[in-house]
């Protein structure tokens, strides 16, 4: 931190002008060197001769960075003589306890004998008395009291320090404001960079295989089985070709309700293939929620998982019910099952890490890591998958998607 970057310089030098106007004395501030941050301000001519000498200019920078520098140690105002003999003080201006520069103002003979002693903050320099035009000049230098001296100076401290508080509260609130929008910025470009990732990898899995290709192939297919007579090998063919259309045309953007039971149903159709009457499904999704906009194949990631690891496991039939319902602003979706369950362990793993491991296997494979990945992506923290455990068995997962956002709009 340095004092450029807090003080306002017009402001500061207005200040200074107004102030060498009114009293008569001379001002200047400084940096903690003593380098000149502002113009000199009614700089009497004695100075500048003096000031012509390049010895005795570097002599002058001194005492202005020895007495900012004794005033910041006393926490105060500073009086004292330069090296020519005249008086002048040092306003120090401290933040958080470091001198970052001084306004040093004076150049006046003091009228009290009383403080003839007063200090000189450097040796005295003699070799300008030697010059009749200096002597000259310095006739010309006001005269005023040590108490009226103090007095200016005290007033001084307390202008130039409540200037720079002011200055260093409003820089203050720039740096957190600054501080603010990077932190926003970066959480927006993190979103985006998310949602960007989440889009590539699901192109990425879908151009594994050419569409064009697999459709011929399914058509092959289903030509082959109706030629050798197997309508239902033709029916199976077919039904996945429908599956698989709605994986390519939905990848990119989100699908309704309605689709989404469309293709759950084309999926039911081929797992009865397998489990016969062993599965029961029902879906109890009410018409006016059909129209909510999902993310493709979240709820039949769920389904599946309940499938496969909770009645494919089990003994017997087995039911899995697909409940949605709203529940004030939000769309609330539950896939129960009464399969095996998943362990308590398993569970409170889940719920604390907010995702699974990819060695678990038994979340492996679309699941749940992934339904809630999408979830936080789309509609943030809020809004991710519940799991429990159900009193006669089984397992109920539930998510909620806000009916408002249309499609979700990635939270930053």
């Amino acid at each position: 931190m340095n004092i450029q970057e807090i003080i306002d310089f017009d402001a500061l030098q207005r200040v200074q002008d107004s102030f060498t106007k009114a009293t008569g004395l001379a001002a200047i501030t400084v940096d903690f060197r003593g380098n000149p941050i502002t113009k000199y301000s009614n700089f009497s001519s004695f100075c500048e001769k003096i000031r012509k000498n390049p010895k005795l200019y570097d002599t002058c920078l001194k005492c202005d960075a020895f007495g900012g520098l004794e005033a910041s140690r006393r926490e105060g105002v500073f009086i004292y003589r330069c090296h020519t003999g005249l008086v002048d003080f040092a306003v120090p201006i401290i933040i958080k306890g470091r001198l970052i520069g001084s306004m040093l103002v004076g150049q006046v003979k003091s009228s009290d004998d009383d403080h003839e002693n007063l200090e000189y903050i450097t040796s005295k320099s003699l070799g300008w008395k030697e010059d009749e035009e200096v002597l000259q000049e310095l006739e010309k230098v006001p005269v005023m009291s040590y108490e009226k001296i103090a007095a200016v100076a005290d007033m001084m401290f307390h202008v130039i320090n409540s200037m720079v508080e002011k200055d260093i509260t409003q820089y203050v609130q720039e740096e957190l404001r600054a501080k603010d929008q990077q932190l926003l910025d970066q959480m927006k470009i993190q979103a985006e960079l998310e949602k960007s990732l989440l889009t590539k990898q699901n192109q990425f899995f879908r151009l594994l295989v050419n569409p064009n290709f697999l459709f011929n192939v399914i058509n092959t297919m289903s030509c082959f089985a109706v030629i050798e007579k197997a309508p239902k090998t033709q029916d199976v063919i077919l039904t996945f070709s429908d599956m698989m259309k709605y994986l390519i045309t939905s990848y990119n953007s989100l699908v309704t309700v309605e689709d989404e039971i469309s293709y759950m149903n084309l999926y039911l159709k081929l797992q009865k293939i397998r489990f016969g009457d062993r599965m029961n499904i029902s879906i109890d999704i009410p018409r006016e929620l059909r129209t909510i906009q999902i993310p493709p194949m979240i709820i039949v990631a769920l389904l599946d998982n309940a499938i496969i690891h909770g009645l494919e496991p089990k003994e017997g039939n087995g039911t899995i019910m697909v409940r949605g319902s709203a529940d004030n602003e939000d769309f609330v979706c539950e896939v129960i099952d009464d399969g095996v369950g998943i362990s308590v362990d398993k569970i409170n793993s889940f719920m604390k890490e907010q995702g699974v491991s990819e060695q678990d296997n038994q979340f492996k494979g679309i699941g749940f890591r992934h339904v809630n990945f999408n979830l936080r992506l789309l509609y943030g923290n809020d809004y991710q998958l519940e799991i429990a455990q159900n009193r006669k068995g089984g397992t109920t997962v539930r998510f909620k998607i806000p009916m408002e956002s249309n499609g979700g709009v990635p939270h930053v």
